[in-house]
């Protein structure tokens, strides 16, 4: 079924903005409410209504697949690279970054890098999950 030009257009609109709040709730995630997880869904709903506006095919021409997977597998290896560098300094996810002042950015040490390998982790797993259903729903 093919969406209207209003709703296309309008997609095409709102998605780099969804994108923009998923980078917000990453990096802010440990001063504000927000954090990798949500950030992830918010980012994998951005792609998400792009496929349902524009199509599975046209959107997964712009967003492989493999990316998609590869995206996905580099933050988990972050993720994990992270806990094991903690563990070198004491114990896993040991905050080994020096802590800034309170408030800003940098004041969580490595939460905000757990938050944003957590978010491209949750958005390329989301975005992965849906390709797979879509690709199921092709083969019927």
């Amino acid at each position: 079924m093919k969406m209207s030009t209003v709703v296309r257009t309008t997609t095409k609109l709102i998605s780099p903005f969804l994108v923009t709040y998923a980078v917000y709730l990453m990096i802010y995630g440990h001063l504000s409410p927000g954090g990798g997880f949500q950030a992830g869904v918010v980012l994998a709903v951005s792609v998400i209504l792009l496929i349902t506006s524009h199509g599975y095919k046209k959107v997964r021409k712009r967003f492989k697949f493999k990316e998609v997977g590869m995206i996905e597998n580099i933050s988990a290896v972050f993720l994990v690279s992270l806990g094991l560098i903690g563990f070198m300094f004491g114990s896993f996810f040991y905050n080994f970054l020096t802590k800034g002042q309170f408030g800003s950015v940098i004041s969580g040490g490595i939460i905000p890098l757990f938050n944003i390998s957590v978010g491209l982790k949750v958005g390329a797993a989301f975005t992965f999950v849906f390709y797979i259903l879509l690709r199921w729903v092709e083969s019927d």
